[in-house]
């Protein structure tokens, strides 16, 4: 049986690097790895997987779970994909079964949202979480950039992902799917993360 190795966090808390890192130990033990991006990712380059910092590996995008199966041979140990989020829900079935087909699947990927709740896979009610109970799961966490008003920064280790639409919270009817960096999000604790929520939601 192979393994599913699951990178989960908010943003900036390193899923990515993780990810790089776990991928080039196994290029290392000169296993055959192909790795995946979801193609509607190229806020740093469109055929590779970066860090926020620049790091970076080789990466065939794919708009979905069947532009993997396209690209995999017999020969394939190792299946890294980056953002596992923004799939169709056919890759929890996907990593099941090409685990038990003695593959390794390693994957990164946000567990909630920007409202914080759990990330629904593409066109689906199933989310990451539904993958986790068949995976190691790694959760790694960041740390809180919020400033307050002396503009010093709480520090606190964070686990929400905040977006900011022109400095301020997003709302809670914003489209669920906008890629971005800095310039959108921040990471956040429990005490300040904030979702505004408009008159229809409860």
């Amino acid at each position: 049986m192979g393994d599913i190795e699951l990178i989960v966090g908010c943003m900036f808390c390193g899923k990515t690097r993780e990810l790089l890192r776990k991928i080039r130990i196994e290029l290392a033990a000169e296993r055959n790895v192909k790795l995946f991006k979801p193609s509607l990712d190229n806020r740093y380059q469109e055929k590779a997987i970066t860090t926020h910092d620049k790091e970076n590996l080789v990466a065939i995008p794919v708009q979905s779970t069947e532009d993997i199966y396209n690209c995999l041979n017999e020969n394939t140990n190792v299946i890294g994909i980056d953002e596992i989020q923004f799939f169709d829900d056919k890759i929890i079935d996907f990593c099941l079964e090409q685990a038990n087909r003695n593959k390794k699947i390693i994957a990164s990927g946000l567990n909630l949202d920007f409202r914080g709740e759990p990330f629904k896979f593409r066109n689906s009610n199933k989310h990451i979480g539904d993958l986790m109970p068949y995976s190691l799961v790694y959760h790694l966490r960041a740390i809180c950039t919020f400033k307050n008003e002396n503009e010093k920064i709480c520090g606190k280790p964070a686990d929400f992902s905040q977006r900011l639409i022109e400095g301020k919270p997003a709302s809670y009817d914003s489209p669920l799917i906008l890629v971005g960096s800095k310039e959108h999000y921040e990471a956040r604790c429990r005490k300040h993360f904030f979702i505004l929520k408009n008159k229809n939601v409860k």
